[in-house]
């Protein structure tokens, strides 16, 4: 299993006394800028509370031929709703965290909504989290992240079990929603069979946030030890929901 993924500014230039205001075509300047005054954010731009992350999840409407699945009964760490924020201190080095966060959906910032799925095809299997946050901390989610990568290439976990991650390298943005990342890297883990050999796992990922939810994408190789893409089509589909707010007819 994975480990387990805009502030609108606004201000106004204080006049201390100026009498603008009162200058010939003020009052049309008014209307034109009253005209050009950003509407307020939609539905679909809001962050998204728990039930409407969930509604939307992309399904056979977006993807047909796929099958999304539920991953966890959401007691044991997996499942909607369960994400938390994690501790920095369980990622060594710490500058790494916000990569070690990525994996599992999570970050240090707490969420407001999460749900973890399986998106499997003939091709193979994939998983995916959304997240939905405060606007302001879905964008510190991607700063810090991006600024992770540009420095981390091996670092190791202490929480769910020591784990260490090797080769970590971006591997270019993916031109999804409005902003995102992608990278790959060797998940090196201790044999399930109790010996002293190492397992070694490429998994590859993709981080996009949409408005304010931050969808983490992943998939690996578990047959030979090669990259596995994500899948284009299940991303794509997945942003156009989260985008538009609206599944394919």
């Amino acid at each position: 299993m994975v480990l387990g993924l805009g502030t609108v500014g606004c201000g106004a230039e204080k006049g201390g006394g100026s009498t603008a205001g009162h200058a010939p075509g003020a009052e049309s300047a008014a209307r034109t800028a009253s005209a050009a005054t950003p509407t307020p954010k939609s539905p679909t731009q809001r962050p998204l509370t728990q039930n409407q992350l969930e509604r939307a999840v992309v399904d056979a409407r977006d993807l047909p031929g796929w099958t999304i699945t539920r991953l966890g009964s959401g007691t044991d760490g997996f499942g909607d709703g369960t994400v938390s924020a994690l501790r920095e201190e369980a990622t060594r080095p710490v500058s790494c965290a916000p990569v070690g966060s990525a994996l599992s959906g999570a970050s240090k910032y707490t969420p407001l909504g999460s749900v973890t799925r399986m998106a499997q095809n003939e091709d193979g299997t994939s998983t995916f989290h959304l997240v939905s946050y405060r606007a302001a901390d879905a964008e510190r989610v991607m700063d810090e992240l991006r600024s992770a990568l540009a420095t981390c290439t091996t670092y190791t976990m202490t929480w769910p079990a020591d784990t260490t991650f090797e080769d970590l390298r971006p591997t270019g943005d993916p031109h999804q929603g409005d902003e995102g990342v992608s990278f790959r890297l060797d998940v090196v883990s201790s044999s399930t069979g109790g010996d002293s050999d190492l397992v070694r796992t490429l998994q590859s990922f993709q981080v996009i946030r949409s408005g304010s939810t931050v969808a983490v994408f992943s998939a690996v190789d578990t047959e030979a030890h090669r990259v596995k893409k994500v899948p284009t089509a299940l991303v794509t589909a997945q942003m156009k929901v989260l985008g538009t707010g609206d599944h394919r007819p």
